[in-house]
């Protein structure tokens, strides 16, 4: 499965296409009716959410009070708060991962982990550390085009800004994926001859070529490079190069200036041992994204919490089509009620998204081109539905909590909710719509009522 697919990319493709040559032939759409009457039970509901929404001021950059105040009860006692981006593209999420954060930061959580390649992320988490590195490559070798916009770029600046304005308290950048080792094997091999010596170097080249070998090997198909007893030898190796780093850290001064470099070779030795420990486990994609979240939170020391920042609903507890678990659910399993879900919604506006071209086959390739789709209207009586009604345009609410009445029954759900990543069209909204449940799936909702779409 990819970063952030969840259901068959054919079944949904061809859903939009034909929805979009049906509009090609038919009438223009009509102009934006009036919202329907909520229902008794979902007016009910409304009433409640009015009445325990904590509100967001995105035009307030620098006061955090109203953040701290709506996040508290949703974090307290968690080392763990997973954000699933439910609608990916715009302009608002990124603020609010930043203001969530930076909010934190006086309770404990020392990072932000998002759903990318870890060995890049950590280039970045050296950025916003030391200066050190060219983010605007890095970021754009995280492989999506979610992470290459002007609104991430804003948020790794005040990411640098916050660390050197706060260096008893610094934020750290991560991922929680591994789709391949490759770079941490390029800087724990890169050091110079000067540095490292040459018989080392030589030696750490020869050692991490079993990484190579058994990223690409599949099992049972591929001989040698498939057999358990080639595979394990790869763990005590890792080990052994991460150790003889650690050493040559000893070896110089702190105040050495080549330490900043030796320091992230180590870095990067660590998290190639962590992964080829996780590939001798042969675990699933759900279970070693939790692993990969639990290795940050080792790395960033005891007590430490962490933000977790996941695609589509990959933070919530759900399975879709009672096969596609997300990373929420083992997470939730590993870390019990230290581990908090919260999912990221929004009524209405206009995002970045690919979207079919009319009368045509899309983009090059045949694939479809980027577009600022505006958002279909929410379904009556869905989530959004209700919550594009309440007084507040920006909010946290906490939903573990809900009453035993109407409004509680309302909220618990299952009901609709809209799940928009990579592609999207407002001609087939029921393609991007799926069941949640409260606070089964979901601790706590951030729910923007209009949202604008990010920048490339």
């Amino acid at each position: 499965m990819t970063m952030n697919a969840f259901r068959p990319a054919a079944s949904i493709t061809a859903t939009i296409w034909l929805a979009a040559l049906g509009a090609c032939r038919g009438a223009p759409p009509p102009p934006p009716t009036p919202p329907p009457v909520l229902s008794a039970h979902g007016a009910a509901a409304l009433r409640w959410v009015n009445a325990h929404t904590g509100a967001v001021t995105l035009t307030d950059s620098m006061n955090l009070d109203r953040d701290r105040r709506a996040l508290a009860p949703i974090v307290n006692g968690a080392r763990v708060l997973g954000l699933s981006e439910l609608t990916e593209g715009t302009d608002e999420f990124p603020d609010i991962v930043r203001r969530t954060l930076f909010a934190l930061a006086d309770s404990g959580f020392r990072g932000v982990a998002i759903q990318g390649p870890m060995p890049e992320a950590l280039e970045l988490d050296r950025w916003v550390r030391t200066s050190a590195g060219d983010p605007r490559r890095i970021m754009r070798a995280l492989g999506s085009w979610r992470w290459d916009t002007r609104e991430m770029w804003a948020f790794m600046l005040a990411m640098r800004m916050w660390n050197e304005a706060h260096k008893d308290r610094p934020l750290g950048f991560y991922a929680f994926e591994i789709p391949t080792a490759a770079r941490a094997v390029q800087v724990a091999t890169g050091l110079p001859d000067s540095v490292a010596g040459v018989a080392l170097n030589q030696w750490l080249k020869r050692t991490y070529t079993c990484v190579a070998t058994n990223e690409g090997a599949q099992w049972g198909r591929e001989g040698r490079a498939a057999d358990s007893l080639f595979w394990n030898a790869c763990g005590p190796a890792t080990a052994a190069a991460t150790d003889s780093l650690a050493a040559l850290r000893s070896r110089y001064p702190q105040s050495s200036p080549v330490m900043p470099d030796i320091v992230f070779a180590e870095q990067m030795a660590r998290l190639i041992r962590h992964h080829v420990n996780v590939g001798l486990r042969h675990l699933t994609r759900h279970e070693a994204n939790a692993e990969h979240v639990l290795y940050v939170l080792d790395e960033l020391g005891p007590g430490a919490k962490l933000l977790v920042w996941g695609g589509d609903v990959e933070m919530g507890r759900l399975t879709l089509n009672g096969q596609t678990v997300q990373t929420g659910v083992p997470l939730g399993e590993k870390l019990g009620d230290k581990y908090r879900a919260a999912a990221f919604a929004i009524g209405g506006g206009t995002i970045r998204a690919r979207v079919p071209s009319v009368g045509s086959r899309g983009g090059s390739g045949g694939e479809p081109g980027f577009g600022n789709p505006r958002v279909a209207v929410p379904a009556p009586e869905s989530y959004e539905d209700v919550l594009m009604r309440a007084n507040n345009p920006v909010f946290w609410l906490d939903l573990r909590g809900l009453p035993s009445d109407s409004a509680g029954t309302w909220l618990h759900g299952p009901r609709q909710m809209r799940l928009i990543s990579d592609l999207y069209t407002p001609l087939a909204p029921t393609a991007f719509e799926t069941s949640v449940e409260f606070p089964k799936n979901y601790d706590a909702i951030v729910f923007a009522r209009t949202v604008s779409p990010a920048h490339p």
